[in-house]
């Protein structure tokens, strides 16, 4: 029964022209087999029968085809417009995740440029007032108006691409020497600054500021844990043509894991700031001598 009610019309009508050639068939054999000269006969009959049967079956396959393919235009429609719609929600949840991504960057980087920069400041600051028994009006002003500069700096850290790359090394560590030397001759620590004169090979504007800032975090963890009464900061290009950022002193020292482990805000502050540029961090530390290094390499950077 199955097979019956999925019979098609033109399969119908094809069999139902076979039986009509069938009966044509025996009419046309009887009548020569009894010899009816005037009787016609309807063989003649069989080409325009074959010709409308013909024609109907195709007209009726193209109307399938044409309904089918409109079908199919419909469904295609539709499944384009629910992939349309899919792809248009996904895309907005990406966009959506990008901008919480970037504001989430944005608010770390403001986190490590306040702890870095204006947390530096005010340590120092502290320090230069726990050691100063007279203080006088002009120097906490002059506290004031550095950390107002470095508010501002960090402020416009953001577009730190956009600035310009110190003329060389010296100009850059001027400001770091302008912070530290006064603290340092209040403590009376030694320091030692050794700068080229000239770039080799000109870094880029993030770079300069990446190492400011981790100079300055290890230049304050010196200040306020190190116990040194000497230190020594250094830039160089080195053969390799890598820019290495080298911060010792001769301070009591500490255990690089247990500090690690600790989550310290500060040495994570460097080795994240480091990474992001793509340079390699270095941490040594023992009784009487403790190393930072910052390493980055310059000749892709440069070719």
């Amino acid at each position: 029964m199955d097979c019956i009610q999925k019979r098609k019309v033109d399969i119908l009508l094809l069999a139902f022209i076979l039986l009509i050639y069938l009966v044509i068939i025996v009419h046309d054999l009887y009548t020569m087999l009894n010899h009816y000269d005037q009787t016609l006969y309807w063989t003649p009959l069989t080409a325009p029968i074959t010709s409308l049967a013909i024609s109907f079956i195709l007209a009726y396959r193209i109307s399938q085809n044409v309904s089918r393919i409109e079908k199919f235009n419909m469904t295609l429609e539709e499944t384009i417009e629910k992939v349309t719609f899919d792809l248009e929600q996904s895309l907005d949840k990406k966009h959506q995740l990008q901008i919480d991504n970037m504001r989430l960057q944005e608010r770390l980087n403001l986190s490590h440029e306040l702890h870095d920069g204006l947390g530096g400041s005010l340590v120092r600051s502290m320090i230069l007032l726990e050691h100063s028994e007279h203080i006088e009006k002009q120097q906490v002003l002059s506290m004031f108006k550095l950390l107002r500069n470095d508010l501002r700096q960090v402020i416009d850290s953001g577009s730190s691409l956009g600035e310009k790359v110190p003329e060389n090394p010296i100009m850059w560590a001027a400001p770091l020497r302008h912070r530290f030397v006064q603290l340092f001759e209040e403590m009376e620590i030694e320091s030692t600054w050794i700068f080229a004169d000239q770039w080799l090979t000109k870094p880029a504007p993030l770079v300069c500021l990446t190492f400011s800032r981790v100079a300055e975090e290890a230049l304050t963890n010196i200040v306020k844990h190190s116990q040194a009464s000497d230190v020594e900061v250094s830039l160089v290009e080195n053969e390799r043509q890598q820019l290495v950022l080298t911060i010792q002193d001769n301070g009591i020292g500490f255990e690089v894991d247990q500090v690690q482990t600790g989550l310290h805000v500060g040495l994570q502050s460097m080795q994240v700031r480091v990474k992001r540029i793509g340079g390699h961090f270095e941490i040594h530390s023992q009784q009487g001598f403790t190393v930072i290094r910052a390493i980055l390499s310059l000749k892709d950077k440069s070719e």
